[in-house]
């Protein structure tokens, strides 16, 4: 009977000790102002995507809806 795969331990990946941090610390604060902008323009870029979707999804699940909608816009201008 083969030896099952399940029986072998695999060697750790990281077989040299832990090595200090080399890389330069990067400026890890922001002032209120900038995080204010940012999380302003993230808000910004929701509503903007959120009312694309809604527009996108009126088209697709309610065509029958808007076909009326126009017929009706068209009937009155008559």
């Amino acid at each position: 009977m083969p030896a099952s795969i399940d029986n072998h331990m695999p060697a750790s990946i990281d077989d040299s000790s832990p090595r200090p941090q080399t890389t330069k610390s990067q400026k890890d604060f922001h002032t209120r102002e900038e995080i204010d902008q940012l999380v302003e323009g993230i808000y910004r870029a929701l509503e903007t995507t959120e009312e694309r979707l809604d527009g996108r999804c009126d088209d697709i699940y309610f065509p029958m809806d808007l076909s009326i909608s126009a017929l009706n816009s068209k009937i009155e201008a008559i």
